[in-house]
């Protein structure tokens, strides 16, 4: 599994905790479960894990170079959907990060070194975007961090950043997957025929 595979695992993961672990819900005191079943539980915990796991590798198969590739033929979340799916792609470094008007938001202002898409854009532009620390989930970025980040369509959706080695095995993936990116719609979140 490559450290951009892992990233959105990571991604992933964060997501589940987060509404596993939601205020508000009401927590009933379980009943004393037996030792036996306590291990064949966390078998199938395991087991379940461990397909989840088989399925996020086929479902974001890797090519030889690495990254997120795969016929879109076969429905895996190919680059290239990946790619059409973004809203914006660039890489930069974090100015600053203030609250927004709206909870749970974010003001990230990052001086752009290079955009993928679009393809151009202002040297310092300013996006508002998910809190990445208002669930917990990840750390807010820091002023002077230098970022791979995509924006998602989706404005709830939490935006993803790479950092250190990550980012040039992730700058390769949307340089390869752009051509075949330009002009399609995002129908279906990446999977298959976008």
């Amino acid at each position: 599994m490559t450290s951009f595979d892992e990233e959105h695992l990571r991604g992933a993961l964060h997501l589940i905790g987060d509404e596993a672990g939601r205020e508000g819900e009401r927590v009933v005191a379980a009943a004393r479960v037996p030792r036996w079943r306590r291990r064949r539980t966390a078998g199938w915990v395991l087991a379940g894990a461990a397909c989840a796991g088989l399925v996020f590798g086929i479902a974001f198969d890797g090519d030889s170079a690495g990254g997120p590739a795969g016929p879109a033929t076969e429905g895996k979340l190919s680059a290239e959907g990946w790619v059409a799916c973004s809203q914006v792609m660039a890489e930069g470094e974090v100015v600053s990060v203030e609250e927004a008007p709206e909870a749970g938001r974010v003001l990230l202002t990052v001086a752009v070194t290079d955009w993928f898409k679009p393809a151009t854009g202002e040297k310092q532009a300013r996006f508002d975007a998910v809190d990445p620390a208002k669930d917990g989930a990840y750390p807010r970025w820091k002023p002077g961090e230098h970022l791979l980040f995509v924006i998602d369509r989706d404005p709830a959706a939490y935006v993803t950043s790479y950092r250190g080695d990550t980012i040039a095995e992730v700058r390769r993936s949307i340089e390869r997957a752009l051509p075949g990116a330009a002009g399609r719609a995002c129908t279906d979140g990446g999977r298959g025929d976008v």
